[in-house]
């Protein structure tokens, strides 16, 4: 093929380890054009990828997250369609199985479509793969390559800084207070659904243990929701220097690269930690009951994760319905201390 399109429309989690493809793709035939086609929330973990030739931009509106504000989609679907039809590209590579964008690509009049046909799109794909139930989710994406004769162990992600990108990243981490000079932790005091949020007396308590059981160290708060860091500044009264809040205050390509400068990072199963996690960074996931752990969990070797077993797990739910939300409720603050604490093996 001359040219493949790469659909990842879901979560910055889902979409890091999609960024290790081009470069399968383009070592297997490096005359190939190489489309990415991808959220604008995702879209800035893509940029200056030297494996892809293209980024196009779709806010799928059955991603949005009911407790975020929707972006506006750059198309509609029926005008991606045309858009990606314009293009000409013979193969697309889709891992979801998902319906619709199945059924977007046949639009588009892709010769090959390869996939899966979990949601009943299959009758639209030109080769439908088995779906091996209960495997990694990383293992789709690996069937996906080893039927266009690309044998790889694993996917690892990465993301491509310019060293302009870097220098001005480090400036402003400098003008944050982010000492070199401290053990980093970095911990995000938020998630991408409240089903998958450590509550806030079990965050609060932990940053207290670091506070005063840690003095060498610098806590550095992540994620989006300023009202909670808020909050917890105003309990725990923190040292200049031993606190540096960036929540809502870094781009993504900013925190990325602050991401790879942790000594450690503490977060749920959200984006972030698993960009920690493949950067090569010590991260430490605390599991929700949302998803099957198996099929979702950090494969590596620096990610370690907690999770309290419940039986209504995996829910699959956005908010949890159960009083007291036990999966998260039940990772203590002293079992994250005491793993934050471990030398890794």
């Amino acid at each position: 093929f001359k040219s493949f399109l790469i659909v990842r429309l879901d979560h910055l989690g889902d979409v890091f380890p999609a960024t290790a493809v081009p470069k399968l793709l383009k070592e297997k035939n490096p005359s190939c054009r190489v489309f990415f086609l991808t959220s604008s929330a995702a879209a800035p973990l893509v940029e200056n990828n030297p494996f892809v030739d293209e980024i196009i931009v779709y806010d799928a509106p059955w991603f949005a997250r009911k407790q975020k504000k929707r972006s506006v989609s750059s198309y509609s679907f029926f005008s991606l369609a045309q858009a990606l039809k314009a293009r000409k590209i013979e193969a697309a590579l889709m891992p979801r199985g998902d319906l619709r964008e199945s059924a977007l690509t046949a639009l588009a009049g892709i010769p090959a479509r390869i996939g899966y046909g979990i949601t009943g799109g299959g009758f639209l794909l030109t080769r439908q793969l088995p779906y091996r139930s209960g495997v990694h989710e990383s293992e789709h994406w690996l069937d996906l390559l080893k039927a266009f004769g690309i044998p790889a162990p694993s996917l690892e992600g990465r993301v491509y800084l310019s060293e302009s990108e870097k220098n001005a990243a480090e400036h402003r981490l400098e003008k944050w207070g982010v000492s070199p000079a401290l053990r980093r932790i970095g911990i995000q005091v938020d998630a991408g659904t409240p089903a998958k949020e450590w509550p806030f007396e079990n965050l609060k308590e932990l940053l207290s243990s670091c506070l005063r059981e840690l003095p060498r160290s610098q806590l550095i708060l992540v994620g989006s929701d300023a009202d909670k860091s808020r909050r917890l500044r105003e309990c725990l009264s923190p040292p200049a220097g031993q606190w540096a809040d960036l929540v809502g205050r870094t781009s993504l390509r900013e925190l990325l690269y602050l991401l790879g400068k942790m000594d450690i990072f503490i977060g749920p199963d959200s984006g972030p930690s698993h960009m920690a996690a493949g950067l090569g960074v010590r991260t430490l996931f605390l599991y929700s009951g949302t998803n099957r752990t198996e099929e979702w969990k950090p494969l590596a070797e620096s990610a370690a994760f907690l999770k309290n077993t419940v039986p209504c797990a995996p829910c699959g739910l956005l908010v949890c319905n159960v009083k007291g939300h036990p999966c998260m409720s039940g990772i203590s603050a002293s079992e994250v201390f005491t793993l934050l604490n471990q030398r890794p093996s």
